[in-house]
């Protein structure tokens, strides 16, 4: 493995692969295609039925591993819709673990309408009504193993001998779902995989309920055109919060790129099924809303209840491996309140940002605090309170804490590693390319800053796309150049000085250089001439993002948690190998990376990347810790 610096840019050879050492996320080259086999929890069924939660665990001899999901695309992809920022958080999905359960049973026949009652009188059914469902998820079975449509009943009673299910968040359009088995030839550790449970649209030719003729004979006295209308605009809201098949084929190609970049989810498979969640799903669903308190109440239907959904519901299941927990969740434990902490994580996502910029020429697009997860490398570690090692002898690894970038949902990549001359590319362009039409969703960037100061990170980088400089928030013109890199500011960083903000996610108090929030733009319609610019690369968001990740940690720093403010004797009290002879030294390190964080920090404000900004992507930005020797060699290359 090699490593050239040029003009600011890290360059990576095309040799490495992702590294085996469980310490250390570094960047490393590999294609993001190339056909290995990530674990998933599978089992035979020799699996014994024993409970819920007092489960038998599986013996080594049951395991089995499945091939990776294909890679292949669909003939055509319907238009995209646009999936809003997560306000909860997806959530984490890598670190491999052995255990498996049977997440792919054998395929069922496709059963639209329950059978009636035990006197064989099924109930009513359009004719082909299974091929209406097979051809609209046609382009998510492309990349699904099973090649079928399985019945959500059938597929989840093969886990309720097995696993536990839980719960464990939402987001938008999404909810999440942790499977745990245990495992007992592996000293009693949990084996776990996480489920995103997207509840797909309506299918565009699906019937409505009084378009079949034998519920129309039951309502005979009933104004058909009326109850048309009225079941119409009861799918249409229902299809709000639910997600397109193009979304979801889009996110999936994304996890598939990035799944052999270090740091980032990784992919096991996906999985359409068709029908009202299980009973097993509902008691999680029942359990984690029961948990919650009354204004974070779960903003999706009551699976136990029949009307939440039909028996003709498509979804899709995407399962990944369990990434630990979200940052936004350990700050609000107590946790990341150390400076060693919030270097590992920062610099962490930085080089697994980089490294994916120059795989794939990925741009993440909504990477708040949420959507990155950490866990320890260390058997039982703690998130919240990580111990620090050896903190004189090195310049990155100081706690085991694991970072993973998480959900794709607005990313935007190229799809590398497959044939791109062809009709069935999800765009028209020359590259094949996975994204989101930003602009399709003006919402997005419409958010009160008052409330959420994130809500400002989507306006800046709605600058930054448009305009090449994220204070910029004037209207695109037609001769704006999509690419948007020599676009002249009439706010450039120069007549701002200081980047506008209000209260970060989450955090709202001891705000650092608050000013007032950009200018709150009126809805505006889709402008048809700059309808690919999300497509195109622009990893200035890239930055944005980091900058807002960086000022969380930084504010989370403020206070008795400063190293300015602690004594050697308080510093030392996470630190093992380390000696009160050590305090000193280890107190004035602890200043100093606080100190270069700062300086970080203030390169980053989006006051400051601007059209004449010389870090153009987070790979500059690691460059510049290289050369500042900031970071060493070692850390970015593999060593550690």
């Amino acid at each position: 493995m090699s490593l050239s610096l040029h003009e600011d840019v890290i360059v990576f050879d095309e040799s490495g692969i992702k590294s085996d050492k469980p310490a250390r996320k570094v960047l490393e080259s590999k294609d993001a295609n190339v056909e290995t086999k990530p674990q998933r929890l599978v089992g035979d069924k020799g699996l014994q039925k024993t409970g819920k939660r007092n489960r038998k665990t599986t013996n080594k001899n049951d395991l089995v591993k499945l091939d990776t999901p294909k890679n292949t695309e669909p003939e055509q992809i319907p238009a995209q819709s646009i999936s809003k920022p997560s306000e909860d958080s997806d959530t984490c999905a890598p670190v491999l673990s052995t255990g498996k359960v049977d997440l792919l049973p054998t395929p069922l026949p496709i059963r639209t309408r329950k059978q009636a009652s035990q006197n064989n009188d099924p109930e009513p059914v359009m004719p082909h009504a299974d091929e209406i469902y097979t051809r609209y998820a046609a382009p998510l079975l492309a990349l699904s193993d099973q090649g079928a449509i399985l019945p959500f009943e059938d597929w989840a009673t093969s886990l309720d001998d097995t696993v536990h299910i839980e719960k464990i968040a939402e987001a938008s359009f999404s909810e999440v779902y942790r499977l745990t088995i245990e495992d007992i030839d592996s000293s009693g550790g949990a084996n776990e995989s996480v489920l995103k449970l997207v509840a797909l649209k309506s299918a565009p030719d699906e019937p409505l309920p009084c378009d079949i003729p034998q519920a129309a004979k039951r309502r005979r006295n009933v104004d058909l055109d009326a109850q048309k209308r009225k079941e119409l605009q009861e799918r249409q809201k229902e299809n709000e919060w639910r997600s397109s098949t193009s979304d979801v084929h889009s996110e999936v190609r994304l996890l598939q790129n990035l799944t052999h970049i270090p740091g980032f989810t990784t992919f096991r498979s996906l999985i359409i099924l068709q029908g009202r969640p299980s009973a097993s799903f509902g008691r999680a669903w029942k359990d984690w809303n029961k948990s919650r308190p009354k204004a974070k109440k779960s903003q999706f239907p009551d699976p136990n209840k029949k009307a939440s959904f039909s028996d003709t519901q498509i979804w899709a299941v995407i399962e990944m491996q369990d990434a630990g927990t979200d940052c936004g969740a350990v700050i609000e434990k107590g946790g990341i309140s150390s400076i060693w902490e919030v270097w590992d994580i920062f610099w962490n996502v930085c080089l697994s940002v980089a490294k994916a910029e120059q795989v794939c020429r990925f741009e993440h697009r909504d990477m708040h605090m949420d959507n990155i997860c950490i866990r320890s490398s260390e058997p039982g570690g703690d998130v919240v309170g990580p111990v620090v090692r050896n903190p004189l002898k090195r310049k990155l690894g100081f706690t085991p804490l694991e970072t993973t970038v998480i959900d794709y949902t607005l990313s935007r990549a190229d799809i590398i590693g497959q044939n791109t001359d062809t009709k069935r590319s999800f765009i028209a362009d020359a590259t094949d390319v996975a994204y989101l039409d930003l602009d399709r969703d003006p919402s997005l960037f419409e958010g009160d800053a008052e409330e959420e100061y994130q809500y400002e990170i989507y306006r800046y980088m709605w600058g930054a796309v448009y305009h090449n400089d994220p204070m910029n928030q004037d209207e695109p013109t037609p001769s704006t150049s999509s690419s948007a890199t020599t676009t002249t500011s009439s706010s450039s960083s120069k007549s701002s000085p200081q980047t506008p903000r209000r209260s970060p996610r989450k955090h709202n108090d001891n705000l650092i250089n608050t000013a007032p929030s950009t200018p709150h733009r009126p809805p505006r319609a889709h402008p048809p001439h700059h309808q690919t610019i999300w497509s195109d690369y622009h990893p200035k968001t890239n930055l944005i993002w980091t900058h807002f990740i960086l000022h969380t940690l930084l504010q989370n720093l403020q206070g008795n948690n400063e190293p300015a403010t602690q004594t050697p004797e308080s510093i030392l009290r996470k630190i093992v190998d380390a000696g009160p002879e050590d305090g000193p030294r280890i107190h004035k390190k602890a200043v100093i990376l606080h100190k270069i964080l700062r300086k970080v920090n203030a390169l980053l404000e989006p006051s400051a990347l601007g059209v004449e900004s010389k870090v153009k992507s987070v790979g500059d930005l690691v460059a510049w810790a290289l050369r500042g020797e900031y970071l060493g060699v070692g850390d970015v290359v593999g060593g550690a």
